[in-house]
């Protein structure tokens, strides 16, 4: 995670997708007023959060501006797999400034398997900002580190996956969140 890989550029839209090419069960998976952490748990009959890594690395190319930074340096890279009854659903990816967590975001170096999510939407110091939407295909790293969270279970059932991502911002720090619906969410029915 130290490199920028060559990637196709991704086309984030600030709207979502029309429904035919994003889906409507995805569609309603990525929008909602409450965490995607409740929303996942009401779903399913366990839920859990599997920590693959937390340190410090090179933001992806279309990240760091996200986060304000005038230039591409190392960020705290967080990286999970949301799991619901036993089955990995969503690849969640986080970047934050070093400095910012220290100063706004304590909490994070102390999550571990704790889900994000409810940190964030505990504290009403925080705010989210706008979605994003994206179709990530398969040369994506973030498609690619998934995968390989998952090993032995290879992604099957569409070329592309659907991703959001939105901007956590905390006194004068910001947290770009991205993720990753996996395509056994397909199995998990969504919130009306």
């Amino acid at each position: 995670m130290t490199e920028f890989p060559s990637y196709p550029r991704s086309l984030w839209r600030s709207a979502l997708p029309p429904a035919v090419v994003y889906g409507r069960h995805w569609a309603r998976w990525a929008v909602g007023a409450d965490s995607l952490t409740a929303r996942l748990r009401a779903a399913s009959s366990t839920f859990r959060v599997q920590l693959l890594g937390q340190q410090r690395a090179m933001p992806l190319r279309d990240e760091w501006r996200c986060l304000g930074m005038v230039g591409p340096a190392q960020t705290l890279v967080r990286e999970v797999l949301l799991i619901c009854d036993d089955i990995p659903v969503v690849y969640a990816h986080t970047i934050v400034h070093p400095r910012s967590v220290a100063l706004d975001w304590p909490f994070l170096k102390a999550l571990g398997t704790q889900p994000l999510g409810h940190s964030l939407f505990a504290d009403p110091r925080v705010e989210r900002g706008k979605f994003e939407f994206a179709l990530l295909d398969g040369r994506h790293p973030l498609v690619r580190r998934g995968q390989a969270a998952l090993g032995d279970a290879p992604m099957t059932g569409t070329a592309r996956l659907p991703a959001r991502r939105s901007v956590f911002r905390r006194g004068a720090s910001a947290m770009l969140v991205t993720e990753v619906f996996l395509p056994t969410l397909a199995d998990f029915q969504p919130p009306r």
